[in-house]
């Protein structure tokens, strides 16, 4: 998809390429852009439990947690991060990008709700999972990531988390 662009690689492409038949394809992946979001979704999980086993109250262990997921998503697959540069390009692929974001971002209001004793939906959880997903978003589309470079993308992401949780933490 990134050499022939998105709309020139057909499902049956995909799927002859993996050694599937198209119902295989389908029960797996639901659609074309579930090839480009699954991998994203499992990243979300392994957030959520990189969240979850950190115990940690403060935004470090959040931040943490992030980086932890991250670095197990990018070092999962050749392509983890070129997923990325497709996001923006086809409107199929920016149709399902709020449902998958907004997932993203609740694994981390959730967390610090608890911590807080408040709700996942009030104003400080949000906003800190709102920077905090922002900053991911930030570093991910960064021109300046490249493939060969896995290391420099996790010590970016891990400096720019660190910079905005320090403004973050009288929040809490």
């Amino acid at each position: 998809m990134l050499r022939d662009g998105y709309e020139s690689v057909s499902v049956d492409a995909i799927a002859t390429a993996a050694g599937i038949g198209r119902t295989t394809f389908f029960r797996y992946f639901g659609s074309k852009p579930g090839v480009i979001w699954a991998p994203f979704d499992a990243t979300i999980e392994s957030l959520r439990s990189a969240v979850d086993t950190s115990g940690a109250a403060d935004l470090d262990g959040i931040r943490t947690a992030i980086v932890s997921s991250t670095r197990a998503a990018v070092y999962s697959s050749e392509v983890w991060l070129e997923r990325f540069q497709l996001l923006d390009t086809h409107p199929a692929l920016r149709a399902d990008a709020y449902e998958h974001w907004e997932r993203w971002k609740r694994v981390i209001a959730e967390r610090i709700a608890h911590d807080e004793q408040s709700e996942s939906g009030d104003a400080i959880p949000m906003a800190v999972a709102g920077a905090c997903q922002s900053v991911f978003v930030a570093e991910l589309r960064n021109p300046q990531n490249r493939v060969d470079d896995r290391e420099a993308v996790l010590e970016r992401l891990d400096a720019s988390l660190n910079e905005v949780c320090g403004a973050l933490r009288s929040l809490l």
